[in-house]
């Protein structure tokens, strides 16, 4: 099965661009900003960061999961009214509903900022996660059973 934060990804992706479609998403690193290749900051893009939170064991089966989401928005004409717009669509995509894997999980909140000429929607995802066991057992054969009988 899929990691959840792998899980949580491809789903966002899914999301942004279904707004975007032609718009960069990064995840990692933005290789148009470096230098060998440009430095082409002015574009626009969008840039995703996944911060696993908190981590709490509910029993031997069962975690309780909390992960971080920050989606940077860059646009070309950095303007503050575009951005407010672009938080909107963003939070229409995510709220109040996100679905990833086999999971829909209601995000109850989000945070939208605007630093630097960017724009930052910010929200968190927590729910309860079993780990999956597999089964190390061979499956159990069949008895050979007798039943004798007092009379005989």
């Amino acid at each position: 099965m899929e990691a959840v934060e792998l899980q949580i990804k491809n789903s966002i992706l899914k999301l942004l661009k279904g707004i975007d479609p032609e718009v960069d998403v990064y995840f990692e690193e933005m290789p148009h900003t470096d230098r060998e290749h440009g430095a082409q900051i002015s574009r626009t893009w969008y840039f995703v960061d996944i911060v696993p939170g908190k981590n709490q064991t509910v029993d031997g089966i069962y975690t309780d999961k909390a992960v971080l989401i920050d989606i940077a928005y860059h646009a070309e004409r950095e303007s503050n009214m575009a951005y407010l717009l672009k938080a909107a669509e963003i939070d229409m995509a995510i709220r109040p509903v996100l679905r990833f894997g086999d999971r829909k999980i209601t995000i109850p909140d989000a945070d939208i900022a605007v630093t630097d000429r960017v724009l930052h929607y910010v929200f968190r995802v927590s729910f309860r996660h079993s780990l999956e066991s597999a089964d190390s057992h061979e499956p159990m054969g069949e008895l050979d059973v007798r039943i004798k009988k007092e009379s005989e």
